[in-house]
């Protein structure tokens, strides 16, 4: 093994602690492990976006189940490019 030194913030030690008491793990397996998974299992989602993401996705859901474009409307991607003109931000 390679002994390697980093800082924590004080509320993850106490947590790690408490981890390595609850589990009788030491605090070091801990960190192994926990590094184990990151680098097999990939990146792990930042607390709350996995929740923020799934909300975004139900209100965009019901926005689109009630929003809709008038009939026979169409996109037309020449139209956007003139429009863009106007402002001076594209060509045409």
């Amino acid at each position: 093994m390679v002994r390697k030194q980093l800082y924590l913030r004080k509320d993850q030690e106490q947590e790690l602690k408490l981890k390595a008491r609850e589990t009788g793990l030491s605090e070091a397996e801990l960190v192994r492990l926990a590094l184990d998974r990151l680098l097999h299992e990939g990146t792990a989602p930042l607390p709350g976006h996995v929740k923020a993401l799934s909300t975004f996705l139900e209100q965009a859901r019901e926005i689109s189940q009630q929003h809709r474009l008038p009939e026979g409307w169409r996109f037309e991607r020449e139209a956007l490019y003139t429009r863009e003109s106007r402002w001076g931000g594209g060509e045409g």
